[in-house]
């Protein structure tokens, strides 16, 4: 699902790659799978899970399991990856 290491993408990328990660969830439960199965069969959370802090990880992925589009969230969220890539 993942093109190159998050901390290779730009900051659209990662706008992109965040709907496209929405998109896959909405698709896995029209298909009949629940959340709970999707996340056991999938990764696609672990590679922002080692570069999220944990108080930050829990927002994103509720985020993208919801499928909130808000610009407001979704700029807050590519802020703190920005800063995790930057060792901020």
């Amino acid at each position: 699902m993942i093109d190159k290491p998050l901390i290779a993408m730009s900051r659209e990328e990662l706008k992109d790659y965040i709907f496209r990660l929405q998109k896959f969830i909405q698709d896995e439960q029209e298909s009949g799978k629940d959340i709970d199965t999707i996340l056991d069969e999938t990764i696609i959370f672990d590679e922002f899970e080692d570069i999220l802090p944990d108080n930050e990880f829990p927002i994103f992925v509720i985020t993208i399991l919801n499928g909130f589009q808000s610009d407001v969230l979704v700029n807050k969220l590519l802020d703190v990856i920005d800063e995790c890539k930057n060792g901020k």
